[in-house]
């Protein structure tokens, strides 16, 4: 898909765009608020700046993708593969990484505030330098979100 085409269909309300092929797509600075990108292939990707709050992007590949200071705020992450990718700076407060990929990425002063996580994913965004506030919170919530 090529983004031109992406960012019309967006602005005409369209927000489905599953199993997209956006390898290697410039999306830096743009909104997608509540976009569905479930399985959309992302790999190599620049996403810098991105406003994806709330969106889906369950079970996509980010693979070597950049999204540097990207917002990806209460984003559903479940099984997406970070494998490789650049997250400095990006604001994931409250989004879930349930069995996301994170091996290899760079979480520098990500801000994991209240993420769903495994304790696993917790531990490995620690040691890549992500910001998580209140690990307590965030196994508080995932425990109360399989209820």
């Amino acid at each position: 898909m090529h983004i031109h085409e992406l960012q019309r269909r967006y602005l005409a309300g369209e927000r489905n765009f599953e199993n997209a092929d956006l390898r290697g797509a410039q999306l830096a600075d743009l909104t997608l608020t509540g976009v569905r990108l479930r399985n959309a292939d992302l790999r190599g990707a620049t996403l810098n700046g991105a406003s994806l709050w709330g969106a889906d992007l369950s079970g996509a590949s980010l693979e070597g993708a950049s999204l540097r200071g990207t917002d990806l705020r209460r984003a559903y992450l479940v099984g997406a593969d970070f494998q490789g990718a650049d997250l400095t700076y990006s604001l994931l407060v409250s989004a879930d990484l349930t069995g996301a990929t994170l091996r290899g990425a760079n979480l520098s002063h990500a801000d994991l505030y209240c993420a769903v996580m495994a304790p696993e994913q917790h531990n490995a965004a620690l040691a890549a330098g992500a910001l998580v506030y209140d690990p307590a919170l965030s196994e508080l919530r995932q425990s109360l979100a399989l209820r």
